[in-house]
Order: C-alpha cells, then sequence, then structure tokens
C-alpha cells in the first residue's frame, strides 16, 4: 500500500514581497525621472532652435531695413516732383525724417506722424526707425513717369519695409518709406514689432506688423562718423546721440548701428537655474561691448537680470553698416 505525501504550497514571504516592492519603485521612479529629463531636454533643445530661428528672421529684417536706409532711387520714373534734391534731415524732406534715428527706454506710436514715448520701453528697450525711398514701376507708353493705378503709383517691389510691402516712390515730403522697430507687450508676452507706412490708401497711415515674440530686451547703439571716413568713430547712445544732433552734428553722421536682443522662451523650457544671480544676467550687445561716457543715461540698459522662472533665454546682436551716403 502506497503512502500519499502532502505537498505544502509555498509562496514569497512577507520580507521578500516588501523588498520587490521596493525595488520596482526604485525603476518606476528612475524610469520616470529618465523621462521627465528627456522631455525637458527636448523642450529646451526646441525652445533653443526656435529662438535661433526667430533671431535670424528678425535680424535680416533688421538687416535689410538697415542697407535700404537712406536710399533714394536717382534713375527710376517719379510721379509729379523729383524729390532726390532733397536729402534726408530736419529741415528737408521733414521736420524729423532722418534716414536713421532712435530713442532710448520707448516705445513708437502714431497714425499719421511717429511719436516716440518716453520712458516705457519693456525692460528700457530701445526704438529704432529707418527712412528710404521708394521706387516705382514704369508707364509702358512714357517711361519716364511711373506706372499708376488707382490714382497711386506702382512700386516695382525693389524696395519694401519691414511688413514686407513694396514701396513706392513718393509722391510728398512724407511718403517715404519707413521701417521702425519697437517692443511692446502682447497678453503679457513682449514682442517686436515693425511700424510701417502705407502710403497707397484713401487714408495714408501707420501700420503695425509683429516680427518675433518673446523679446525682453531691444538695445540699439550708434557708431559716429566725425571725420567723414564712413567708419564709426565712437559708439554712442540714442540719448547721446540727440545731444550730439544739437550740438555738433546730426543723424546723418550715423554709419553704423548694433543691435542686440534677449530672447525668451516659453514657461518650463530651461533645465535648470543658474547657481548665482550673476549668472542669470544678459547682455543684448554683448558682454564684452564697451561705449563708456557714451552710454549718456541708458548703461544699466545693455543688462537684463530676469528672475528664475524657468524659462530659456538667449542674447543676439550684430552690427550693420549704413551705406547709403546723405550729403
Amino acid at each position: 500500500m502506497k503512502t500519499i505525501q502532502s505537498h505544502r504550497q509555498r509562496g514569497l514571504t512577507l520580507v521578500e514581497l516588501m523588498v520587490a516592492m521596493v525595488l520596482m519603485l526604485l525603476v518606476s521612479l528612475a524610469t520616470v525621472g529618465l523621462f521627465n529629463i528627456s522631455a525637458t531636454s527636448f523642450k529646451t533643445v526646441d525652445a533653443g532652435q526656435e529662438m535661433q530661428d526667430n533671431a535670424r528672421f528678425a535680424m535680416e529684417i533688421i538687416g535689410q531695413a538697415a542697407r535700404s536706409a537712406g536710399y533714394q532711387d536717382r534713375t527710376g520714373p517719379v510721379t509729379d516732383d523729383d524729390l532726390t534734391d532733397n536729402v534726408f534731415g530736419p529741415t528737408t524732406i521733414d521736420a524729423a525724417s532722418w534716414r536713421i534715428q532712435g530713442a532710448n527706454n520707448a516705445q513708437i506710436s502714431g497714425l499719421t506722424s511717429l511719436s516716440f514715448g518716453s520712458n516705457n520701453g519693456v525692460n528700457k528697450s530701445d526704438a529704432l526707425v529707418m527712412r528710404f525711398f521708394g521706387s516705382n514701376l514704369p508707364d509702358p507708353g512714357n517711361p519716364a513717369v511711373a506706372k499708376v493705378a488707382g490714382g497711386f503709383p506702382v512700386p516695382d517691389g525693389s524696395m519694401i519695409d519691414c511688413s514686407g510691402r513694396p514701396v513706392p516712390y513718393p509722391i510728398g515730403s512724407l511718403d517715404v518709406g519707413v521701417s521702425a522697430f519697437y517692443v511692446k507687450l502682447l497678453a503679457g508676452e513682449p514682442e517686436l514689432y515693425c511700424k510701417s507706412w502705407n502710403s497707397n490708401d484713401a487714408s495714408p497711415s501707420f501700420s503695425d506688423t509683429q516680427v518675433i515674440r518673446g523679446v525682453e530686451s531691444f538695445q540699439v547703439m550708434y557708431g559716429l562718423d566725425t571725420n567723414s571716413d564712413d567708419v564709426p568713430d565712437r559708439w554712442i547712445s540714442a540719448d547721446a546721440a540727440w545731444d550730439v544732433v544739437a550740438a555738433l552734428t546730426n543723424w546723418n553722421d550715423v554709419v553704423a548701428i548694433r543691435v542686440g536682443m534677449v530672447l525668451r522662451g516659453p514657461p518650463g523650457s530651461a533645465q535648470g537655474q543658474s547657481a548665482t544671480a550673476s549668472e542669470n544676467d544678459f547682455y543684448p550687445l554683448g558682454q564684452a561691448f564697451t561705449c563708456g561716457s557714451s552710454c549718456g543715461s541708458v548703461e544699466d540698459g545693455l543688462k537684463l537680470s530676469p528672475t528664475n522662472d524657468g524659462r530659456l533665454r538667449r542674447a543676439f546682436a550684430t552690427t550693420f553698416m549704413i551705406r547709403n551716403a546723405v550729403q
């Protein structure tokens, strides 16, 4: 007769179960942490690339305006009066129509004329204005005059303002092309705007166009030529330039501009915060850029010290030469 042996079922002890749970929890925490780091890195890289693209686009628009500043079409067809004998300055085309001018810590307003604000720039951002002549298509029947449609001259598209609008040859002393840049807030986000003049309209006026978002600081310095060699001898601020205009020379002696911006990404785009406050400082025109006493009263505007708000930030700067001489 066979004896039937009983086999008891065996399982995990409470200690073994707790150890397994702890190990699984550690693996889960490591997985979640790795995912968060990966997601944050992706957001940072994406924000950095977006800022690079935005800065490149903005500098291209501003550079195009700088290269156009002071341009006068002396060979193309005109409408009624040939204005090329006029120069950009305080007593010729208009009382304030310099080929280039600016203001510190200011915004730009106005529908029929430009007005600089006073101490209302976003983070002490500057305002920059550049003016130029447009160019017309010739009339097929009379190439010496401009083609007209709807009572307005037809631009040939070779000269455009900061909004992308083709600019015709001016039919009046105020109808010069204008590309003006400044920063203002929209729903709490600082944005770079361009203001341009639309002359081909029943009611000509200035209009705003958004350029890029996230511009916390927009700074401009001006290279002044004092010995007529078309090379900047010193860099001055807009405040100092106005003082110089009144005492020594005029805005037409500005032969170069240095433009700097600080851009910021969306919330949570920064992977970590710097350990010290000084490491969070940003210099729109570059930390190595100096202008000494020529900076006037805006030297503190050349450094931005934002709070640790989890946003990625980058500074971008470049220099443009003003190539159209005004005599």
